[in-house]
């Protein structure tokens, strides 16, 4: 299993300011998710080599071993905002996805919502729908995925 430190997370980038939230990010999920986290992924630009610190987003794609409770939720809500406070050169600039494992199989896009956080907007959304980027996205996450926390994402599905 790879699994990163929090010592590894905070020298993943060039970028100090980034390896800070993304340190930061990564242990505030493990403190809410707890057993129910399987793996957090550092995806986009980041973790494909085309990050431009000027207007790149930072996209997390979190994996749960079950869909997210309600105290879950509002747990995240809240981490989101403090979040937004702490590192304020980011807040505008994070994109989080909170998707069940159980997801993960299907090709096509799947019919059940899940939370995603848009930093454009502050909002966490409690119930968002994959559209077409679901393949999109999880071939991006099988190909280039850096694991935060958790196996490595080929792990979890085939390609």
């Amino acid at each position: 299993m790879l699994q990163k430190s929090i010592a590894e997370t905070n020298k993943l980038t060039q970028y100090q300011d980034v390896n800070d939230i993304l340190c930061s990010f990564t242990q505030g999920t493990i403190r809410i998710f707890k057993e129910n986290l399987v793996g957090i992924y550092l995806t986009g630009s980041l973790s494909y080599g085309d990050f431009n610190q000027n207007s790149s987003d930072i996209d997390i794609t979190i994996i749960l071993r079950n869909p997210i409770s309600l105290n879950e939720l509002e747990s995240i809500r809240h981490f989101h905002v403090q979040i937004e406070k702490e590192f304020s050169k980011w807040a505008k600039r994070l994109e989080c996805s909170y998707t069940p494992i159980e997801m993960l199989p299907s090709i096509l896009p799947p019919k059940k919502p899940r939370p995603w956080y848009w930093g454009d907007e502050g909002i966490l959304y409690d119930e968002a729908l994959y559209g077409n980027e679901w393949i999109i996205n999880n071939d991006l996450l099988y190909n280039y995925a850096i694991p935060l926390f958790g196996p490595d994402f080929k792990e979890l599905t085939g390609p």
